[in-house]
């Protein structure tokens, strides 16, 4: 294990926890105050559940930090070159199903939604975003994997 991995981890555990004690604290106060009629409950949700992915995206960001500068250069440049080509190669691959997606031919292909069968708008726009992510993180795996086999086989 790479110095300072360790610790990467252990704080990464020890956040979540606090982030998951954090998000039932607030959803018990917001299920009160919404029994007592003192807030909106759908309002109410909406600022948790925000507030709650803004904090896990910001743990995110600072545990990969954390861990790119525990690991050695050699994989922090497959990384690199990983998320780089393989993250462009995914995303080119959706930008052209996306221009496809604007022709009058696509109007006839039913893609459902993976929002528990949603039709609203912003269920598509996630379902669009989910599927661009898979992409580039396809994209990044095989790119990943071939940086590591060209340079094992010298």
């Amino acid at each position: 294990m790479a110095k300072g991995l360790k610790s990467v981890f252990l704080w990464s555990a020890v956040g979540l926890a606090a982030l998951i004690a954090l998000l039932l604290v607030g959803a018990a106060v917001v299920g009160y105050l919404s029994a007592q009629g003192g807030i909106d409950e759908d309002r109410a949700i909406v600022w948790v559940m925000g507030a709650f992915v803004i904090l896990i995206m910001t743990g995110a960001m600072v545990a990969g930090a954390a861990w790119m500068r525990s690991i050695d250069e050699a994989a922090r440049e497959a990384h690199k070159a990983a998320w780089y080509w393989g993250g462009s190669g995914g995303m080119a691959v959706g930008g052209v199903l996306l221009c496809m997606a604007t022709l009058p031919q696509a109007a006839a292909i039913r893609i459902p939604s993976w929002l528990d069968g949603r039709t609203d708008p912003a269920a598509y726009a996630a379902t669009g975003a989910f599927g661009m992510m898979l992409l580039m993180l396809i994209g990044y795996a095989v790119v990943w994997a071939w940086w590591w086999v060209t340079r094992m086989r010298g």
